[in-house]
């Protein structure tokens, strides 16, 4: 393990503010304890004297030695300490909403297959007058490319020449890219795509495919890098207790999946301007325990209004964590939010920007939005999914509804209702799959 993997890129964040009046944050060691000693004295009678005892010696050495040269062990040590401390804080909080639900549960749909209803949705969207980014998908063009065998060449460079420009893109595992000529201000065409030395000349909102003899990228195993993006705003501390034990348990499926995996898991959290820290990373790693270790320390608070830090957090998603390099892995993001980004405020990297970096290196976006979730929200984790060549994913409630805004064109009959792990798990597998080799089962 590398200094940085398996660890918060900038040091473990700030959790929980401190309370009003004492003039600072709570230390960032203490962020999780201090979750703990709250709940734990109210839930479980202990008094402060009592978690002294017990805690005490270990968390202070803890944070008397910091990040030092063994490093990986004390912060595993650490964070196993904190994992049970702020699991039992967020129980004390979620277990009437466990009772309630067992688990959660979703839906989804792929826009790319019923494009010409997303375009119809898009059109009544915009008659509502609700600001959003924008990047016009009209026109989209799909190319898929195959290799040997004829079966997909994931991650292969695709060259698209229009407009008296060049633009770069990566299919994803199912060999495809998804050109959008006005997002990229392209002209309405013909275009020049070129795979290697094979070129083909596309119209303008076409489907075509190109035969090349580039290699499979399942011949020598599978490299896979997920990353999941999370809103830890107070907004979703509803479900943030059964979203970390859903992610916790798609890891480790996801890792025991039959086929000659090599996973790495990693973490960005976020927030909004003036909370306790904006956006944090937590770097791959290919130790799924370490990584839910990690993941079990997080606590949603924060926010203040609706929209959130979306913007600067995908951006982060995307430039800190260590991916590897486009055409060498499988690389996927899973987006666990409720509310949009901060439309109004300038920022270094919209959205939009960083929905054109996924695409140029074949990183699928799957945005899941959680209740709360409102038609600007859908909206934008809509255009993720759709421009990236991901599907939407919505938390579901039975007869209560589902996760998305109440302009939406998604029909109780538009998808099936899985278990969210289930259903992230088969997102994965069908990633997987589409390598062209034997199918995956989970």
């Amino acid at each position: 393990m590398t200094p940085e993997d398996g660890v918060w890129l900038d040091g473990e964040p700030v959790w929980v503010a401190s309370p009003a009046g004492s003039g600072s944050a709570a230390p960032e060691s203490e962020s999780a304890a201090a979750v703990m000693d709250d709940d734990m004295s109210d839930d479980y009678g202990y008094d402060d004297a009592d978690m002294s005892d017990d805690m005490g010696d270990g968390m202070d050495d803890g944070v008397d030695d910091g990040m030092d040269a063994d490093m990986d062990a004390d912060v595993d040590a650490d964070m196993g300490d904190r994992d049970i401390a702020v699991e039992k804080a967020d129980e004390s909080t979620a277990t009437d909403r466990a009772d309630e639900q067992e688990g959660l549960t979703g839906g989804s749909i792929d826009d790319n297959e019923q494009f010409d209803e997303y375009l119809a949705y898009r059109e009544r969207f915009q008659q509502l007058g609700i600001r959003i980014r924008d990047l016009d998908p009209s026109g989209r063009t799909v190319v898929a490319v195959t290799g040997r065998d004829g079966r997909p060449a994931a991650g292969a460079e695709v060259i698209v020449e229009g407009g008296g420009a060049e633009f770069s893109l990566r299919t994803t595992a199912d060999g495809t890219i998804r050109f959008h000529p006005e997002a990229y201000e392209a002209g309405d065409g013909p275009f020049t795509v070129t795979v290697g030395e094979r070129s083909v000349e596309v119209e303008r909102g076409v489907s075509v495919a190109l035969e090349t003899d580039l290699p499979n990228a399942r011949d020598g195993g599978v490299a896979l890098d997920i990353l999941f993006l999370l809103d830890v705003t107070g907004s979703m501390g509803d479900e943030i207790y059964q979203l970390k034990t859903t992610v916790a348990e798609v890891a480790q499926r996801i890792g025991d999946l039959p086929v000659d995996l090599d996973l790495r898991l990693g973490m960005t959290v976020y927030r909004d301007v003036g909370d306790t820290f904006v956006t944090a990373n937590f770097n791959f790693t290919a130790d799924v325990d370490h990584f839910t270790r990690a993941l079990g320390v997080v606590v949603a608070d924060g926010g203040g209004d609706y929209a959130e830090a979306l913007d600067e957090a995908l951006a982060d998603a995307l430039g800190r964590p260590t991916w590897r390099p486009a055409g060498q892995a499988v690389q996927l993001v899973f987006l666990i939010a409720d509310a949009p980004p901060q439309i109004a405020r300038q920022v270094p990297t919209p959205y939009t920007e960083s929905m054109i970096n996924a695409a140029g290196r074949g990183i699928k976006i799957f945005p899941v939005s959680s209740s709360g979730t409102d038609d600007q929200a859908e909206y934008v984790f809509r255009q993720l999914a759709q421009f990236t060549g991901g599907r939407y994913v919505f938390l579901t409630y039975g007869a209560g509804g589902r996760a998305t805004g109440d302009a939406t064109d998604i029909g109780e009959r538009d998808y099936e209702e899985l278990s969210l792990d289930d259903l992230i798990v088969r997102l994965v597998a069908e990633e997987v799959d589409a390598l062209g080799q034997d199918p995956v089962t989970f």
